[in-house]
């Protein structure tokens, strides 16, 4: 069963940690759940305020069948923070299409690390209320960057929307560095929250 694939506990006990009361939703998009092309699937936190989403397939949820003994798999799985009123009971579509979105970029040769950036043709997840949102930057996870699994390194890139315009700075800077320190000073989750006053270099 998916639930028994190591990686994947591995996983749910690395969040469980830091959040023990709460019980994750399971999207699972693999049908079989042995992994293959794209995620598996991604584990949903319904948190005060907002959804926690990580990712998983990215890296070795079963046995160990790359050549490097110190990462599994590609060596990391997505996580993205959004905005959660409190009778939520499901994931926005949208933010599950971004996350797919990028996997499948990923493992068609993209290289995506922490610093990187992404500016998108259209509103984040082909999402229409998501019109001003059309840029994505990539940044260590704000509570778990990295764990270690039987299978090797597992770090958690967090995705954090920008906003057109915020997106055209960090092109001309040539760095998101300075930006997202200054979201992370307004909001020490860096949610990706869609209709948010822009941030200024």
């Amino acid at each position: 069963m998916l639930e028994m694939l190591p990686g994947l506990t591995r996983i749910y006990e690395e969040w469980a940690e830091r959040h023990p009361d709460v019980q994750p939703l399971t999207i699972q998009f693999a049908a079989d759940g042995q992994g293959g092309e794209g995620l598996d699937g991604v584990l949903a936190y319904p948190l005060e305020g907002h959804w926690l989403l990580v990712t998983f397939g990215l890296t070795e949820l079963g046995e160990k069948t790359s050549e490097e003994p110190r990462i599994s798999g590609a060596g990391f799985e997505f996580t993205c923070r959004i905005p959660r009123d409190p009778d939520d009971r499901s994931v926005p579509a949208w933010v599950l299409r971004v996350l797919h979105a990028l996997a499948d970029r990923f493992l068609a040769g993209s290289d995506l690390d922490v610093g990187h950036w992404i500016v998108t043709p259209s509103p984040l997840g082909g999402e229409p209320s998501n019109s001003d949102m059309t840029s994505l930057v990539i940044v260590p996870d704000v509570e778990v960057r990295a764990m270690r699994t039987e299978n090797g390194l597992v770090m958690f890139f967090q995705l954090v929307g920008l906003t057109a315009d915020e997106g055209a700075d960090v092109q001309e800077a040539g760095t998101a560095a300075p930006l997202v320190a200054l979201l992370r000073d307004r909001d020490p989750r860096l949610l990706t929250e869609p209709g948010r006053a822009p941030v200024r270099l």
